[in-house]
């Protein structure tokens, strides 16, 4: 195995509202990480070592999927049924229009559309079993459309959207469990599709796990995590309870070139259970998510938001929002964005995640 490696970065210097960071492998190895929807976006070429200026796009809030089949980039906006594709892993993009049909409950359609979720983690392209090649992407259904508001949180839930054929048009899925919004998903080696959700409104400070058998149309097998916990957010106590309120996370499945074919799961979030943002570490589960055996601190103080990919050369990398208080909640001071590169020789040096 290779020596641990880890370095940090910071990849942008933002103002509070700039929120949501996300990050994706392209097919020829670059490294694209954007925020709020893609609206900025940085690019690297050497594996994360040196970056492209800050670009600013016009797009709404939109997940990014890289589509395996044929290299393209997507940015997709559930909200208003459009995308952003790239034919140049990233490096230029054009507008298109897409369809969205909507699932038994009826969203999905142009009258009730899902939104992405502002930290709901970048799609996949399926490897395995009949629906080999679909295009799947984590969204959240959060009626009234955009109102956060704590009356409502029974009614928000994760879905996912696919296309079959390359993004022209998309189904939504059923839904994800109520209460959860902003997840990430992982398809292991069997076939089976991993959703790990936040949760609105635990007291149990446990993220929300669900499967698919289906290719992401349906999900099933819902269930609390014992070991991957939730913080809080002080911010929300104000309504006169303690819900979990969560935190958006990052999940990758690290590419299977590099652990012999295993299912190696790595999931990132801040560890101080039921309580303030801080502490952004990174979970491993080398047995397909049923547990998670080994965690690693990454950065000791605030931060929040977090999105976590792997390269095909076994590198890792994590894309974070830090603050200057510890008392994170929706009124943080946001205000920088950092890369952490590392490798799983790293993670490996850990703790054990029961610590």
């Amino acid at each position: 195995m290779a020596e641990p490696f880890f370095d940090m970065q910071e990849l942008f210097d933002i103002n509070p509202t700039i929120r949501g960071p996300k990050i994706t492998v392209a097919a020829d190895g670059s490294i694209l990480a954007f925020l709020q929807g893609g609206r900025l976006m940085r690019r690297s070429e050497d594996g994360g070592k040196q970056w492209s200026a800050v670009q600013e796009m016009e797009v709404g809030e939109c997940n990014v999927v890289v589509d395996r089949n044929t290299g393209d980039i997507l940015l997709v906006d559930a909200g208003d049924a459009s995308l952003w594709r790239s034919f140049d892993h990233g490096k230029t993009w054009q507008h298109e229009p897409t369809n969205i049909l909507p699932n038994a409950a009826g969203h999905g359609g142009p009258e009730n559309s899902p939104g992405n979720g502002l930290a709901s983690d970048p799609g996949i392209t399926l490897q395995h079993g009949d629906r080999a090649g679909r295009l799947l992407v984590p969204v959240r259904v959060q009626p009234p459309a955009g109102d956060n508001a704590m009356k409502h949180w029974p009614y928000n839930y994760n879905t996912s959207i696919y296309s079959d054929d390359g993004g022209r048009t998309w189904q939504a899925s059923e839904p994800v469990q109520s209460g959860t919004g902003e997840g990430g998903l992982a398809e292991l080696s069997d076939g089976r599709i991993y959703y790990n959700s936040r949760c609105h409104m635990a007291t149990d400070h446990r993220r929300r796990i669900a499967w698919s058998h289906d290719g992401g149309e349906r999900w099933t097998d819902w269930h609390v995590c014992d070991t991957l916990r939730e913080v809080g957010e002080p911010f929300y106590y104000k309504y006169g309870s303690k819900p979990a309120y969560g935190c958006g996370a990052g999940l990758t499945r690290i590419p299977p070139v590099t652990t012999n074919g295993k299912d190696v799961l790595l999931f990132s979030t801040p560890d101080n259970p039921g309580s303030t943002r801080v502490r952004m570490s990174v979970w491993a589960s080398f047995d397909g998510a049923t547990t998670w055996t080994i965690k690693r601190l990454v950065f000791p103080g605030p931060s929040a938001y977090s999105s976590i990919t792997a390269d095909n050369q076994g590198m890792v990398y994590l894309l974070f929002e830090i603050g200057r208080s510890a008392n994170v909640g929706s009124d943080i001071d946001h205000h920088k964005v950092i890369l952490a590169r590392f490798n799983l020789a790293w993670v490996l040096e850990g703790d054990s995640a029961a610590s």
